[in-house]
């Protein structure tokens, strides 16, 4: 048995239809947050609790916001995308903009902050202001995002 079958999820019947219609695997959702428990490279709502992380095996970034610990992990939701994220090097070059999120990151336990960082997928390369950890670099792309204009314009690229 593989590490990821050993993880326990719950996942109700409502998040499986949807991990259905976006095309993601209950062992895809089980490696995610089998990388977010071993590393602690993962979010935290502050307001909730809840933890949202992500992981790339190969081509396609899975993202999975979960609750719970240990033996018990409740699926929430989950996303994925095409595009990588890219910061220009040091943090410390980041155009911040100041905290909006309710995001910590987990490993650097402060809160995320508005900065420009770069999507590339395929040639193309995007600047865009996302929230992001100033201390590792750990870049949020939220739910809304990815299967919104993301989505759209991996789909506009690939149609060229």
């Amino acid at each position: 048995m593989s590490t990821r079958e050993q993880i326990p999820v719950r996942i109700d019947e409502e998040v499986r239809r949807l991990l259905e219609d976006r095309m993601i695997l209950p062992d895809e959702v089980r490696g995610v947050i089998n990388h977010a428990e071993t590393t602690g490279r993962k979010l935290i709502n502050s307001g909730t609790g809840r933890f949202l992380a992500c992981h790339r095996p190969k081509a396609v970034t899975y993202w999975v916001e979960y609750e719970g610990a240990g033996d018990d992990f409740q699926v929430l939701t989950a996303y994925s995308h095409r595009m990588v994220t890219k910061s220009s090097g040091s943090t410390s070059e980041w155009v911040k903009s100041g905290s909006d999120s309710d995001w910590l990151c987990g490993q650097c336990q402060v809160p995320l902050e508005i900065q420009t960082v770069r999507l590339q997928y395929m040639q193309s390369i995007f600047p865009i202001k996302l929230p992001a950890c100033s201390g590792c670099g750990f870049i949020l792309i939220e739910e809304e995002l990815a299967i919104g204009k993301m989505a759209e314009a991996e789909q506009a690229l690939e149609d060229k």
